[in-house]
């Protein structure tokens, strides 16, 4: 049985847990799938948060859809909006019902929540993961049914499929079939996904119910092999809620259960295998005793953060002892202004900026932000109302893998030969850097590069040759944030290197 909440008890709505899983063609420039963030009310306009190359900007309209716990928006490889759902319906990129893109997870726990407007609230884990069929897209979504015809009383007990062919309906997209079923038992609290180490297939984790094993699914382009159960640690689950994700570099994977702490595990991309199980009895008590909870990893994939209540926390995963590494980086304070309700940490999003974003458990017009999260205790830099929304949100931000993630040279799985047109090209893209001149910091474009060749490198040095900085550039973004501000004002050349060849060069100006 889920964990009730207060926040989710007010709006009365069913716990359903929905996975979206799209498939696009495979590209070396499939970059910005998550760019585009649809979020909010129906009360309200929506708010969109919108990824450009330096910065998160906001928008709004108003489109009468909430957008809760069970949501997601895709975007196309270019970072325009393709499509969203709030766990009950699909909507396009017009805003209206795709065709037969209605009924999801259609059964008893559907039409009562029909009373928030189809949208379903629960903690999901959402990704799009791309194949070699082009716009060919698969949702995986949980079923749920209610005992007793009552909320709380509602459990998974389905995973489903839905198949969207966005070639259909003028590139409006149609839903050709949904609701096939998958896996049939009484499921947990998250469902999420991590590239395959051949870097084209997805492994897909979900929990039973109230226990210590997960079910494990290959997606390949055409089919989903389940593999069965995996159990794995103690069994410290007492509640089946939580946010769960693996770390970019695809070697950790941890869920937070808000009661009992945090299960971190290593993770082997070729064999989709658990290990290692870690747990860390990590919980505040409230007087409400209701515990809000996130999770999320660093881009550079060292440090795990987890909200809770009133308190962000990071944990080094380098550490000896990574239980004495925990830090609280963040502690609640009250709303700036008028328009924000008081309101917990909730769920915790890695942006494609690099960025982790936190929402509230209550409606608000902010969204707090930890801007440095590569960086250890109070220098991750955690700003409370960090980024301001023109209208409310609440109870949800969309959840995305790690796109970026190629394979795993050298290791015995990466065996695929990729031979579309766009992976068949020898060019990767030229390198950019912006401002150039630069005088605090500098913004690097590594984007479109070829992952499948292997991991890069950055280096710079002095125009006499001379190296002063080198860092491996990580797969989770295309950009990268150079803080130069102690560089002397200079010349300074730039290069990508893989193994030991150069992919590409540039030059900066630093200013005084």
């Amino acid at each position: 049985m889920y964990a009730a909440s207060p926040i989710l008890n007010y709006h009365s709505m069913t716990r359903v847990i929905f996975v979206l899983l799209t498939f696009y063609s495979l590209s070396i420039s499939a970059q910005k799938y998550d760019y585009h963030w649809v979020i909010g009310y129906s009360s309200f306009p929506n708010v969109d948060v919108v990824f450009t190359d330096t910065s998160a900007d906001t928008l709004s309209k108003r489109r009468g859809v909430n957008m809760f716990l069970s949501q997601t928006s895709i975007s196309d490889a270019s970072g325009a909006l393709q499509f969203y759902t709030n766990g009950g319906k699909i909507y396009d990129f017009q805003d209206s019902v795709m065709l037969n893109g209605d009924s999801l997870n259609y059964g008893d726990g559907m039409m009562w929540n029909n009373n928030g407007g189809g949208a379903y609230t629960a903690v999901e884990e959402v990704v799009r993961l791309p194949t070699e069929s082009s716009g060919i897209w698969n949702l995986m979504h949980y079923y749920v049914e209610l005992q007793n015809n009552s909320y709380p009383y509602a459990f998974s007990w389905l995973i489903y499929q839905t198949r969207i062919d966005m070639n259909r309906n003028s590139g409006r997209g149609e839903v050709i079939f949904k609701n096939k079923t998958i896996v049939q038992d009484t499921l947990g609290g998250y469902i999420t996904a991590c590239r395959h180490a051949n870097g084209r297939d997805w492994w897909v984790l979900c929990s039973q119910a109230s226990s210590n094993c997960f079910y494990e699914l290959l997606v390949q382009p055409d089919t989903i092999l389940e593999y069965g159960l995996q159990c794995m640690g103690s069994n410290y689950i007492n509640g089946d809620g939580g946010q769960a994700a693996f770390s970019p570099d695809g070697t950790k994977f941890g869920w937070l259960d808000g009661p009992v702490g945090v299960n971190l595990f290593d993770f082997d991309r070729c064999t989709g295998t658990l290990s290692n199980p870690l747990h860390f009895p990590l919980y505040r008590n409230v007087d409400s005793d209701v515990i809000e909870y996130g999770l999320a990893f660093s881009p550079n994939s060292r440090y795990m953060y987890i909200s809770q209540s009133t308190y962000i926390f990071q944990l080094d995963l380098q550490a000896a002892d990574i239980w004495a590494s925990l830090d609280t980086v963040g502690f609640y304070h009250a709303p700036p202004d008028s328009t924000t309700s008081p309101s917990s940490y909730f769920l915790l999003q890695l942006g494609p900026d690099g960025k982790i974003y936190v929402c509230g458990a209550n409606t608000m017009h902010w969204l707090h932000v930890i801007n440095d999260p590569d960086k250890k205790g109070d220098s991750c830099n955690f700003i409370n109302y960090g980024l301001r929304l023109p209208y409310n949100n609440g109870l949800g931000l969309p959840s995305y893998p790690n796109y970026r993630l190629g394979p795993l040279a050298g290791s015995p799985c990466d065996t695929l030969s990729i031979t579309t047109a766009v992976t068949a090209a020898t060019k990767e893209k030229i390198l950019k850097i912006f401002p150039n001149p630069a005088s605090d910091y500098t913004i690097i474009d590594y984007g479109f590069t070829d992952w499948s060749k292997g991991e890069i490198t950055l280096q710079i040095s002095s125009e006499q040759g001379q190296k002063i900085y080198s860092q491996k550039l990580p797969m989770y973004s295309g950009y990268q944030k150079i803080d130069v501000s102690q560089f002397a004002p200079g010349l300074y050349n730039l290069a990508i290197v893989r193994n030991t060849g150069v992919v590409a060069i540039d030059k900066f100006v630093k200013m005084p």
